[in-house]
């Protein structure tokens, strides 16, 4: 069987450039760049990849032909400007037929290409232009050709440093900024100096379009359809930046018609053959106008014609450079657009605000991300590229416009800090991935040497989030798939992650999935699985011989009235994957079962039916790093009792006989080895049964909710949200002095009452012990009956030298905020 031949990508290529050449038949190959921070598909979407440092100069493209010709290279293939000239010297090297490289470098000059447009084409294929070797000249331009004029580069690209000057009196002020900024571009780049000459062009008014071309071994032109552009300065900003390209054009025949026949006259009048090419136009009310061409694809083209129109171009691109004819005949029109926006201020990079908004919009069809926190941003004037860019496809032209001005609108979508406030991260500095969660979780974590990346939710957004993390990317509902493509993206970029976490239950399956996608420093999923699954969980106490109880996943109120019925015993119905005691019943007849079910299936969730078991409850607080279990503390619990068992109170350590500890603290361990736990706290809940017995009620792979994560800091100076960082980075972190002997709290609880209001919170944090009081609810408000956590009204919590005395400090400041009350069924 043959090989089928590979086609190279030279130094970079996007998802979405690459794909379609394989339903052709081909090989796709990436010669990578080695010294390139710029975003690329990563190496496995590749059939084959090879290693270029361009620094290496001539030698090194000779090693690259070498070993092109190993990999029986069809052809290569060049996308992006910078690398223009790299490309005609590699062609030559490799002996295929291409522009000569003194060519190719004369023709990216803007001045060159608007001479031959003038002296081939005519003078009324192009704008008046002229050198711009002073603010002098660009005056004079103006004051001759009228205002307002344009100052740009005159070899960069991407729109960078172009800048409109209004009138004589800002043309001192445009000429520095553009020459300053060009200069100091090339400089860090160690580009030649003939790119820091400046131009100066007539500003056309109109519309911008741009035709995408291959151009065969005779120089024959083969135009594709006609893409349109928007422009931040045509939706009412003042840069130039091409933020959306789309298709198919809204341009009216006659006038594509025109602009194609344009195209292929400036490829003609340069001289170019075997290459891409793109060609840019203003439409004006006289026509359309050449701007510029550039030897390559167009940014985001190759896309959108085949997304909107069913074409490839990278199979026209290949087959003209292997001498066959090339194919770019439209199959249909849908409308399809990319559009990539900015920074509005210049600064660095530090996340993304609301990206939801881009999610949510009807025509939203994916996005990717190109930079990572801590890059700087800002517009193509102030010589920056884009940070991301989303793909839009819709049914009809107007939703796609519709939803690309949505985005425009977004000014606070790329989100930046002013340079001079910029984190710098130390070489080798570790990266952690935090996904959502609450300060509980943040605020020890804060305090570590990495560097940190938040995928946030806005509702849980704190002033010391969004102060300490390095990147923030914020949105309205943290949803599981648009975390894991987020990740990806970044991680792809300059600052890869070294570990993820989540302490927030809703989202710890997320970051383990997310661990697992990128192969980095993860909890792992099984572990996190079986622990939110209570019926996994205990299939798994059974099969290890660990104290369990009698249980069933119920279909249907049937079935949990029918175990209840067998059991002949209360039975506790609640959610399998519940906490904070929501969606539980206590039932003692098939009917309070059969309700029970009813009323934990009404959280979505799957429903379990669990023997009934009393005692003293407890709670075992682990530190689990690197697969080795700690125990931290153990708490003792407060609950309402039937029905719901809603926590009222918590009191550590708890007091336990040396062999009951140790017994509670095997069980544990055992379960978390059983789960396969490896990083971070857990959270498991057990029944010290009269005669000495235990039974699991249930484990979380997370510190315990109703402020044990805090009472586990105070009595034991271990900050368990920072240590399991710590140890996913490898890194240290201080353990904090114990500033306690004990530790309790307690919960305001009422239920079925209307509040009138709250007294003695201020006298309450005045007491000895008392470290926080909190009431979280307001006069006036009805109050149900308990039915979870989240029914509860605040809390006292505090500490003392021992259990009983932190236990009697918290009970005497709960018994000094008073809560007015009245019955709710009593009239007002």
């Amino acid at each position: 069987m043959t090989t089928p031949d590979t086609v190279f990508f030279l130094g970079n290529a996007r998802y979405g450039e690459f794909e379609p050449l394989r339903v052709s038949g081909l090989r796709v190959g990436l010669i990578r760049d080695v010294r390139s921070r710029g975003w690329c598909a990563d190496d496995e979407a590749f059939d084959t990849v090879v290693p270029w440092d361009p620094e290496e100069g001539a030698e090194g493209l000779t090693v690259l032909a070498g070993r092109l010709r190993e990999e029986s290279a069809a052809c290569v293939l060049n996308l992006r400007e910078a690398y223009v000239e790299p490309y005609a010297r590699l062609l030559a090297v490799l002996g295929l037929p291409a522009l000569p490289v003194d060519e190719v470098a004369a023709l990216r000059s803007k001045e060159l290409m608007r001479r031959l447009f003038t002296e081939r084409i005519g003078p009324s294929s192009t704008g008046r232009y002229g050198r711009a070797g002073s603010a002098a000249d660009v005056v004079d331009f103006g004051e001759r050709n009228g205002w307002p004029v344009v100052v740009k580069p005159a070899a960069l690209y991407s729109s960078l440093f172009v800048l409109t000057v209004p009138g004589p009196e800002a043309a001192a002020e445009v000429f520095e900024q553009v020459r300053q900024g060009v200069a100091e571009h090339v400089r860090a780049k160690g580009m030649p100096e003939r790119f820091t000459a400046l131009q100066v062009e007539e500003f056309l008014s109109g519309s911008n379009h741009s035709v995408d071309l291959v151009v065969d071994r005779d120089g024959t032109p083969w135009p594709s359809p006609v893409v349109d552009v928007l422009t931040g300065a045509d939706l009412g900003g003042d840069d130039f930046h091409h933020f959306a390209r789309f298709a198919p054009s809204r341009a009216d025949a006659e006038d594509q018609h025109r602009m194609t026949g344009l195209a292929v006259d400036a490829v003609r009048a340069m001289g170019l053959r075997l290459c891409a090419a793109h060609v840019e136009f203003v439409l004006t009310p006289q026509g359309p106008r050449l701007l510029e061409v550039g030897i390559r694809p167009g940014g985001h083209r190759a896309r959108v014609l085949h997304q909107a129109h069913g074409i490839s171009f990278m199979d026209a691109y290949a087959a003209v450079l292997r001498g066959e004819k090339p194919d770019l005949t439209p199959r249909y029109d849908r409308p399809f657009g990319i559009v990539t926006p900015f920074a509005r201020d210049t600064g660095v990079f530090t996340g993304l605000r609301g990206f939801d908004r881009v999610t949510s919009l009807p025509t939203y069809a994916g996005h990717s991300l190109y930079h990572a926190p801590g890059a700087t941003a800002g517009t193509a004037a102030h010589g920056h590229w884009q940070i991301l860019s989303a793909e839009l496809s819709a049914d009809g032209p107007a939703d796609l416009l519709r939803d690309i001005t949505a985005v425009w609108q977004m000014s606070d979508l790329v989100q930046t800090r002013p340079s001079e406030a910029r984190k710098v991260p130390s070489a080798g500095r570790p990266h952690l991935l935090i996904v959502g969660g609450k300060d509980s979780g943040f605020r020890s974590i804060a305090g570590l040497d990495v560097r940190i990346t938040l995928l946030q939710e806005r509702a849980n957004l704190s002033e010391l989030q969004e102060r300490r993390a390095d990147g923030l990317f914020l949105v309205e509902q943290l949803d599981p798939a648009w975390a894991r493509t987020m990740a990806g993206s970044l991680h792809r970029g300059e600052a890869p992650f070294d570990a993820v976490l989540s302490f927030a239950e809703q989202h710890l399956l997320t970051a383990s999935l997310i661990g697992e996608d990128l192969g980095i420093a993860h909890n792992p999923v099984r572990a996190v699985r079986h622990s939110r699954d209570k019926g996994l969980m205990r299939d798994l106490l059974a099969v290890h011989g660990l104290p369990t109880v009698r249980h069933r996943v119920c279909a249907d109120a049937g079935e949990a009235a029918a175990f209840q019925r067998e059991l002949g015993t209360p039975v506790v119905v609640k959610p399998a994957d519940g906490s904070g005691s929501r969606g539980v019943t206590l039932a003692r007849t098939p009917a309070e079962a059969a309700e029970g079910w009813h009323r934990a299936g009404n959280t979505g969730a799957a429903v379990i039916a669990e023997e009934y078991v009393t005692g003293r409850e407890l709670s075992v607080e682990t530190l689990t790093l690197d697969g080795a279990h700690q125990v931290v503390a153990v708490t003792e619990k407060l609950t309402s009792g039937a029905p719901s068992f809603v926590e009222t109170g918590h009191q550590m350590p708890a007091a336990l006989e040396p062999a009951v500890a140790q017994s509670v603290a095997d069980t544990a361990g055992a379960l978390l080895t059983a789960l396969g736990h490896r990083w971070g706290p857990a959270h498991t809940e057990v029944m010290l049964r009269a005669d000495g017995s235990l039974a699991v009620i249930e484990t979380q792979t997370r510190f315990g909710g109703d402020q044990i994560w805090e009472m586990v800091e105070l009595v034991t100076g271990v900050r368990l949200a920072a240590a399991t960082a710590a140890g996913l980075l490898g890194v240290e972190t201080p353990v904090l002095p114990a500033s306690a002997g004990g530790a309790a709290i307690r919960f305001f609880a009422h239920e079925n009452v209307v509040l009138e209001g709250v007294e003695g919170v201020e006298e309450a944090r005045k007491l000895p012990g008392v470290v926080e009081v909190r009431a979280t609810v307001r006069p006036g408000q009805r109050l149900g009956p308990l039915t979870g956590s989240g029914s509860r009204q605040g809390y006292v919590l505090a500490v003392g030298a021992t259990r009983q005395e932190a236990v009697t400090r918290a009970e005497a400041a709960h018994a000094a905020v008073r809560f007015d009350v009245r019955d709710a069924a009593d009239p007002q």
